[in-house]
């Protein structure tokens, strides 16, 4: 008998061992509502003069930007509550389908505008990372005919930062982003459900192997 319990909380342990850790996790907003504006910074999106520029407060990008405005040098938006503004300045990627945002300093909780320059709607991912570890990656579509949409995210694991963003206009077309934020918002770290599904499936069979073990 007690070589079967052992054999059994060995089994156990190993089923434990295999399961994932935890991941990070994070809320995500859709428009920017106030728990999202309130506790964050808006850089903006340039200063609409048609310059080039790299870097804008905390945030560096991979290549240079123009800074255009609407509707004068670049046509459309969209309205709130999608968006803050109908008429902001934007930085376009002038020809560039991808662009990487890196930031300096501390922020759990980062956010971008984004239209596409071809007025149709266009599948737009942007990967939010921690270092080298992806947080999440966010899918969306966002319309070049007044559709442009929000994607922002906040990281609610303790001590973890959003350092850098990397978007991908899937279609190879170019984009501009606006109302770039970015700070630190106290959250109530709560796991992922999936993650937490998971792990307390593994711990109910692995209490449902040892009673009928140990019953044997």
């Amino acid at each position: 008998m007690n070589m079967k319990k052992l054999l059994v909380l060995s089994s156990a342990f190993a089923l434990l061992g295999s399961l994932p850790a935890l991941a990070d996790s994070f809320v995500t907003y859709s428009t920017p509502v106030s728990a999202y504006t309130s506790g964050t910074t808006n850089y903006g999106g340039g200063d609409g003069s048609e310059g080039d520029i790299t870097s804008l407060g905390v945030f560096s990008f991979s290549n240079s930007l123009e800074e255009d405005s609407v509707p004068s040098s670049w046509d459309t938006w969209n309205s709130p509550p999608a968006v803050e503004s109908s008429t902001p300045n934007v930085l376009w990627t002038q020809g560039n389908s991808t662009l990487t945002l890196t930031l300096s300093g501390s922020a759990n909780t980062v956010g971008f505008e984004l239209e596409p320059d071809t007025e149709s709607a266009e599948n737009v991912t942007a990967s939010f990372y921690d270092g080298g570890s992806l947080i999440d990656t966010l899918s969306l579509d966002p319309n070049g005919a007044a559709g442009a949409l929000l994607f922002a995210l906040t990281d609610t694991t303790p001590g973890a930062d959003i350092t850098s963003i990397v978007i991908d206009d899937t279609t190879g077309d170019d984009f501009a982003i606006a109302q770039l934020r970015a700070g630190d918002l106290s959250t109530s770290p709560t796991p992922e459900p999936s993650s937490l599904a998971l792990l307390g499936t593994g711990l109910l069979g692995a209490c449902g192997m040892l009673r009928r073990r140990l019953h044997v």
